[in-house]
């Protein structure tokens, strides 16, 4: 396995902190639009349905994008790909703020999906790349933890801008921020990247993925958890605002509280999760125990439907959702964990997350139509928490030993 040198020690903090940063970036963008959607479907006269579809759009393009945007990643580096996806999601989002129609303003949300294809990719190579083995869990939940960080800060200050100055300034600002970022890390990141970028370029082989029972394991575990990320940042503004009777503004608030408390819960998990597994063989899918008991955790979300207050619903959620992150945080860890092959990791958690989107597209859209059936969301989380617990036994009985990404001449699993 990859270590890091001594010498890049200290300057893999820079590094995890842009990363971690562009992560928030792309979350903040994404909350934006569902703290917004009340003023957007209102101006464009959508129904429950209609609205769940818009939520769910840009999910198209960054659910069939998310294996080819990795193999240029693992075939350009993290440097070039980094801060050309985020410059490209930044322009979506500014000509989104400038739309009149419905179908310009999806293409926009399809064109930011092209643009946050490669992120947890992105992410993953490099944790793997300029983290020490035994700090990679810890640094893929802070990764991770950028989605609770972003969605709070996206819906605090989207919420209040969206009610003072409405939603289209407020995309135009989250915009202007990625572009800065973009610049930041071109300036940053070192070129050429030594140890984040492979010397040499290879595809990966699917029908040895698909052999193995490991890869599955990671796979449907991660499915699951996105069922549930998918669903929560899509429609946590809108739920609050309708269980509690909120306005756009004080809905957005209440949203931030539930994610800066997952946030702070989720580092704190990540740590003990490094320290569950320090004396253990990662390389045999040790990891795999604290994916399963932070999935069970996080499942707890299921008991929503039992909560009436504010003072119930947040704490509820920060937890369960701080859970998710940390065992999503170790599900990506596992993966780096039991791959042979470095070098094609980028494709790989590609080809990962193109599953784990493809169910997750489904979260938003249904949630819309239960919305509309039902009157409530109470169905919504009795069917994510069941969703949930299946993933936390896939992660229990499969990632087990490592696995090849690429064909083997002696290869039987």
């Amino acid at each position: 396995m990859q270590t890091v040198s001594e010498d890049r020690r200290p300057f893999r903090f820079v590094i995890y902190a842009l990363t971690i940063a562009m992560c928030v970036i792309c979350y903040g963008d994404r909350a934006a639009l569902s703290v917004g959607m009340p003023q957007i479907a209102h101006e464009f006269a959508l129904t429950p349905g209609e609205t769940g579809w818009v939520l769910s759009s840009f999910l198209w393009s960054y659910f069939i994008l998310n294996l080819p945007s990795a193999i240029l990643l693992d075939r350009f580096g993290v440097r070039i790909i980094g801060a050309a996806a985020v410059a490209l999601w930044s322009l979506a989002m500014i000509l989104g703020s400038l739309t009149a129609t419905v179908p310009a303003f999806i293409a926009t949300r399809i064109l930011l999906g092209v643009g946050e294809a490669p992120t947890f990719a992105l992410g993953n190579k490099v944790v793997r790349a300029w983290a020490p083995l035994h700090e990679r869990g810890l640094m893929m939940t802070a990764f991770i933890c950028g989605i609770p960080i972003g969605l709070a800060c996206g819906a605090a200050s989207g919420g209040w801008l969206i009610a003072h100055y409405g939603w289209r300034p407020a995309f135009s600002l989250l915009g202007a921020l990625g572009l800065v970022w973009s610049v930041v890390w071109l300036l940053t990141h070192p070129r050429p990247a030594r140890g984040t970028q492979a010397t040499s370029f290879s595809l990966i082989s699917v029908p040895t993925l698909f052999r193995s029972s490991a890869f599955w394991g990671v796979v449907i575990a991660q499915c699951c958890a996105n069922y549930a990320n998918f669903l929560l940042m899509s429609w946590l503004p809108i739920i609050m605002r309708q269980t509690l009777h909120l306005g756009t503004e004080q809905s957005g608030a209440y949203t931030a509280y539930c994610y800066i408390g997952a946030a702070i819960l989720s580092i704190t998990a990540g740590r003990i999760g490094e320290t569950l597994v320090r004396r253990s063989n990662l390389s045999f899918g040790a990891r795999r125990k604290v994916v399963c008991l932070y999935l069970v955790l996080a499942s707890s979300m299921g008991f929503l439907p039992l909560c009436g207050t504010a003072a119930t619903i947040i704490p509820l959620l920060a937890v369960s959702m701080a859970f998710m992150a940390g065992g999503t945080g170790a599900n990506m860890a596992l993966l780096a964990d039991l791959l042979v092959e470095d070098e094609i990791l980028g494709s790989v958690t590609g080809l990962t997350l193109t599953f784990s989107n493809g169910l997750g597209i489904l979260a938003p859209v249904m949630t819309g139509y239960l919305l509309q059936a039902t009157g409530n969301f109470h169905g919504v989380f009795y069917i994510t928490g069941i969703i949930i617990l299946c993933g936390a036994l896939a992660a229990a009985l499969l990632p087990r030993r490592p696995f090849h990404g690429r064909s083997q001449p002696d290869q039987t699993a």
